[in-house]
């Protein structure tokens, strides 16, 4: 009957009820056809004393016939679902067009009270093609009728014959007036169902842009995170440098500078000292450079992925400290972007460096969790603890005391649009979380 279109089903249960509610459009433009053959043939074949010659009936199911497939042609035209609203034009050709259909129907009636069977076509026709008010009118119009053909076809002349009607007509008005109030009630349902539908895949087309401009925009502070880290490596780096190389090879050349003037002073042995100074020298400032270099990129992430690497990590702590210490990944691990896991692997470092130093546990335990948009370490030890309050403040002399200290870690971790939180209590254990964007590998090509 009422039912919206062009709204795609969401579900494989609205599918298949868009499916029945075709199939039932499609019986209902039938059923009067059928009903008008019915009625022709019952008034072919059951004599009744009141009715009319069989050739009039039948020249007004002829006309019924036509006034049907004129309604078909109508429908051809301009779908049905367009004449509501404020067309009015398409509105009045449907209300003229049901007026003839209810005209006929109360002719044939009249001729023979068997032609009350197509007279159920009014009943069809009001509540497929009027809206609102106007199918209200059309059923109680066609109530008429058909009440007119269960009381023998025949107008009331005595006051028995019209209570009769009446009271047909009466039954006729509850029980269409009930079925087309609840088509209306469907009807709403059904529209506000599709509109609901409609909003929602609205929504979720606007959810999936928005998390696509979310990772562009996560992926965007990544770039920019690594041209300051970039540039933070530099400063670093030059530090490193200074105090180690640029040191060693200043060292060595003071060395070998006194390692001559000894051998001009006191013969070919006087140098020895001085050469192995140098030599000594030479090896630490080879350490250094490696061990600049692999600050770089952590040689494990270079061998194998983020779990990997800390699985390596844990256990070499474990191994160093005697300390009990496990590893647990959740959810499915995948490649991510390198300034994602280098910060991820540094955390987990200095979280256990500092357990190390300072919490005097016997148990660390270490959870990598995959989400779908974020990535989160979190390092729970059972040590000491202490008052979070007591951290100095970024940018204070002592943030940047023991080298990569939570305070510069936290600044690591917002660089790449991530969030560190620590929990301790004196004597209740330490609890640091790390949660990253879950950029992939390839999060910033093009």
């Amino acid at each position: 009957m009422a039912g919206g279109r062009g709204v795609k089903p969401t579900t494989d249960e609205d599918a298949r009820l868009e499916l029945w509610e075709k199939r039932l459009q499609a019986m209902l433009v039938y059923l009067p056809y059928t009903a008008l053959v019915v009625s022709v043939l019952l008034a072919a074949t059951v004599p009744v004393p009141t009715a009319k010659p069989f050739p009039y009936c039948l020249s007004l199911s002829v006309a019924a016939l036509g006034w049907l497939l004129l309604r078909s042609v109508l429908d051809r035209y301009d779908h049905y679902d367009r004449f509501a609203g404020d067309d009015h034009g398409r509105l009045w050709v449907t209300v003229l067009h049901f007026s003839g259909l209810i005209a006929l129907i109360f002719l044939m009636t009249l001729a023979d009270p068997v032609f009350g069977y197509f007279g159920f076509a009014g009943y069809l026709h009001a509540m497929r093609y009027l809206r609102g008010g106007w199918r209200i009118v059309g059923g109680l119009v066609t109530a008429m009728p058909v009440s007119v053909s269960q009381t023998g076809g025949m107008l009331p002349t005595t006051s028995a014959a019209f209570v009769n009607l009446a009271v047909a007509f009466l039954f006729n008005v509850v029980s269409v007036g009930a079925v087309i109030a609840l088509d209306g009630i469907t009807e709403r349902q059904s529209n506000r169902r599709k509109a609901s539908n409609a909003a929602l895949s609205t929504a979720t087309v606007r959810l999936a842009a928005m998390l696509a401009e979310n990772r562009g925009l996560h992926a965007q502070l990544i770039s920019q995170a690594r041209e300051a880290g970039v540039l933070d490596e530099r400063q670093r780096m030059a530090r490193e440098i200074h105090d180690t190389l640029a040191q060693a090879l200043a060292g060595i050349v003071t060395q070998l500078h006194a390692a001559d003037q000894a051998r001009e002073r006191g013969g070919p042995d006087a140098d020895r000292r001085h050469l192995v100074n140098a030599a000594r020298l030479a090896r630490e400032g080879l350490a250094d450079a490696r061990r600049a270099v692999r600050a770089l990129r952590p040689e494990p992430l270079e061998q194998a992925g983020l779990p990997a690497a800390l699985a390596e990590a844990v256990g070499q702590w474990r191994e160093l400290h005697g300390t009990e210490a496990k590893l647990t990944i959740t959810g499915t691990a995948r490649p991510l972007h390198p300034e994602v896991e280098i910060t991820l692997l540094r955390a987990a470092q200095e979280a256990l460096a500092n357990v190390a130093k300072h919490a005097g546990a016997s148990r660390v335990g270490l959870t990598l969790s995959y989400m779908e948009d974020v990535v989160t370490l979190d390092v729970r030890d059972d040590g000491a603890g202490f008052d979070p309050l007591t951290l100095p403040e970024p940018g204070s002399a002592g943030a940047e005391g023991g080298g990569f200290g939570l305070t510069v870690m936290r600044q690591r971790v917002r660089r790449l649009s991530g969030r560190l939180e620590v929990e301790s209590e004196c004597g209740g254990g330490t609890a640091v979380s790390a949660t990253l964007p879950a950029i992939g590998r390839d999060g910033l090509d093009g």
